[in-house]
């Protein structure tokens, strides 16, 4: 690999953005993410295929509001999961981690 990178070239990588590659090995790594905690594993079987409301998936899962709330966040940033309201649901690539547990 060239050591000697000059200004331009820095900016073109920086530029071009994320390859197709690079995109789906982080899909991969937020799906094993996803996958290997516990607590979202219960979180992501609780809310199944129709969606719940968010007391009832602290009531099945155990967990108190700001713990759900956290593992939520994460399930909404790798777009598992959506939040409308008192209601979650699993997005069609929550479905596919359900479809893994």
């Amino acid at each position: 690999m060239d050591q000697n990178i000059d200004d331009d070239d820095l900016e073109n990588m920086m530029m071009r953005g994320t390859s197709p590659r690079e995109a789906k090995t982080g899909d991969h790594d937020m799906m094993f993410k996803a996958l290997g905690n516990p607590v979202r594993r219960k979180i992501i079987v609780s809310i199944g295929a129709f969606g719940k409301s968010l007391a009832e998936v602290m009531k099945e899962t155990g967990v108190n509001r700001s713990q759900l709330d956290y593992q939520l966040d994460f399930l909404n940033k790798g777009e598992y999961a959506v939040v409308e309201g008192d209601m979650v649901r699993l997005t069609d690539k929550g479905l596919g981690l359900l479809s893994n547990i």
